[in-house]
């Protein structure tokens, strides 16, 4: 999950939507429809999380046309602004991997709203086994322990008016991004609250990365075994997290929820072939992995490796006569890799880059999408970056920098096309498109017939969700 930070804009600047407090929580509650919220460690710049969250909207309204929805996020103006109405900070404390970017607590005043809120919310979380010494383990200082408690009672309020609690997607089981006190955590921290307002909590075809702490393994645990519905995007995915609850092994598999984004959605092509000039076209999607400053991991040889071995595929590309196109899934973090990449040219193979290479303007998934309409092949290496090219129905190379893009391509019967980060080179890259260019029509129609399977699977999982969330809402009025 990426978590590079975006500069937001205040929630109550935003023309048509509700003012906000301080806490990120509205004035303003609507009750025509069932009261969604999503739940995403999500801040604007991951285009994956993006288009997963606008998947979910997008079928959910199908059936429920005047469901609200609400972000539980890492930015609550950016959520607002693209994907609905209200949003909320899902913690109150950051890291560099894991930044708040709205909804700081230390604003929220304590005597705002219902005077007994917090006697109310006190006496539930003394009924919750292990609650307050894991606030006391959390937040050793008393400052820090008392802003913890504010964020839970402005969540606890926020929770208190809606209908349906839902963990959306996107790789979720995981501590890589900050921790086992942030996303673990906040997974079962919102949980816990979704129990104590008494509203379904269910997680959505999410997937299992990295969890090898206690810490992460014991919040996790708790996290998936609250859940009134759980389904993971894949096998593997599943098989961790019965490795953290035993009963996970019967739950259901639902791929990624950007692959249920309905053809409406789909933007109309970005005109690329008009510039390619009769040229086959290329996209390539670089990825800053073990970048230093840009992951939490760092590795600088490895990362050094990877942009001398893409550079080396371009270079190749243009001597092909190829068009290539750059693009990326992850604002920020990816467009660094691009001049890296090119400043590896020779001059040579730079006289070509004005004929043959186009770096367009990415600031939203549609963007991403509307280029990849155009394009022949994709080579890629982010998770999202390859489903979109799927999606898209692009025979797709994928270079792998973590088990869940070979899970991926492996449910697809796309291993042909699949190398590994650590140890791949640009040969061969060329001799994987090589083999996509002899083997295209059947290639193409076997991305077609997967990505129908998917969507059948998922519509039966969005008729679940809806009637959760219709049925609550009945009973909450």
């Amino acid at each position: 999950m990426t978590t590079e930070q975006e500069s937001p804009s205040r929630s109550h600047d935003l023309p048509g939507h509700p003012a906000f407090d301080s806490c990120g929580c509205s004035s303003e509650s609507g009750s025509r429809g069932p009261r969604i919220v999503l739940l995403t460690p999500y801040n604007g710049g991951n285009l994956g999380d993006a288009v997963i969250q606008d998947s979910v909207i997008a079928n959910l309204r199908l059936r429920l046309p005047d469901a609200q929805f609400s972000g539980v996020s890492l930015n609550s103006d950016n959520f607002i602004a693209r994907h609905g109405v209200e949003g909320f900070a899902l913690l109150e404390t950051d890291s560099p991997f894991y930044r708040m970017a709205h909804g700081r607590v230390e604003d929220w005043r304590e005597d705002s709203g219902e005077p007994n809120d917090k006697g109310r919310l006190r006496s539930l979380v003394t009924s919750v086994p292990l609650i307050g010494n894991i606030l006391k383990l959390i937040y050793g200082g008393v400052k820090r322990l008392r802003r913890e408690i504010h964020h839970s009672i402005g969540a606890y309020r926020f929770l208190r008016t809606k209908d349906l609690l839902m963990v959306s997607g996107g790789g979720q089981l995981d501590e890589e991004w900050g921790g086992p006190w942030h996303h673990p955590y906040a997974l079962f921290k919102w949980a816990v609250l979704a129990r104590l307002v008494g509203i379904p909590y269910v997680v959505a075809s999410v997937g299992a990365c990295k969890a090898k702490s206690r810490t992460s393994r014991f919040f996790l645990s708790w996290a998936l075994g609250m859940a009134d519905y759980r389904s993971y995007r894949d096998k593997n995915s599943r098989d961790i997290a019965a490795s953290l609850r035993a009963s996970a092994a019967e739950d259901k598999i639902v791929p990624d929820l950007a692959f249920s984004l309905p053809s409406s959605e789909l933007p109309p092509s970005a005109g690329i072939r008009s510039i390619a000039q009769g040229r086959p076209v290329v996209a390539i999607g670089p990825i800053a992995y073990v970048k230093p400053g840009n992951w939490p991991s760092e590795n600088r040889a490895l990362y050094d490796r990877y942009v001398q071995q893409m550079a080396s595929v371009i270079a190749t590309l243009l001597d092909r006569d190829y068009f290539i196109l750059i693009v990326w899934s992850s604002l920020g973090d990816d467009e660094s890799v691009i001049p890296e990449i090119l400043g590896q040219l020779s001059p040579a193979s730079k006289e070509k880059l004005v004929r043959q290479l186009h770096i367009p303007a990415i600031t939203a998934w549609k963007d991403l999408v509307a280029l990849l309409q155009d394009v022949d092949f994709l080579i890629a290496s982010r998770l999202h970056s390859t489903i979109l090219g799927l999606i898209t129905q692009k025979p797709t190379i994928a270079i792998s920098f973590d088990p869940k893009v070979d899970w991926l391509m492996q449910d697809f019967g796309q291993t042909d096309s699949l190398l590994q980060i650590r140890d791949f080179r640009s040969e061969e890259v060329l001799q994987a498109l090589d083999r996509l260019i002899v083997h295209r029509s059947s290639v193409v129609d076997h991305i077609i017939a997967c990505r129908q399977q998917v969507l059948a699977t998922s519509a039966v999982q969005y008729d679940t969700l809806a009637e959760l969330a219709a049925a609550s809402h009945g009973q909450r009025g």
